[in-house]
């Protein structure tokens, strides 16, 4: 090897054996992104909390409710 060369780059020789290679059709869009929806946060609830409250909405309107006590508590 030469001297002068950077050991990280390949050589000229080495870069004409590889033979070229399409992947302009590796890249696919995200089937899933469609399944999201429009939430922009996931939270992750225990098993036992989400058979509590059994549904999204009811644990949304938990949250709220506490919120809401909390507010009034802190005026």
């Amino acid at each position: 090897m030469n001297e002068e060369q950077d050991p990280t780059e390949p050589s000229p020789e080495s870069l004409a054996e590889l033979p070229e290679q399409d992947f302009s059709r590796g890249i696919r869009p995200n089937r899933y992104a469609n399944l999201r929806g429009a939430f922009q946060y996931a939270v992750f609830l225990d098993r036992d909390l989400w058979e509590h409250f059994g549904s999204e909405q009811r644990v949304i309107e938990a949250l709220r409710l506490l919120v809401d006590l909390a507010q009034k508590r802190s005026a």
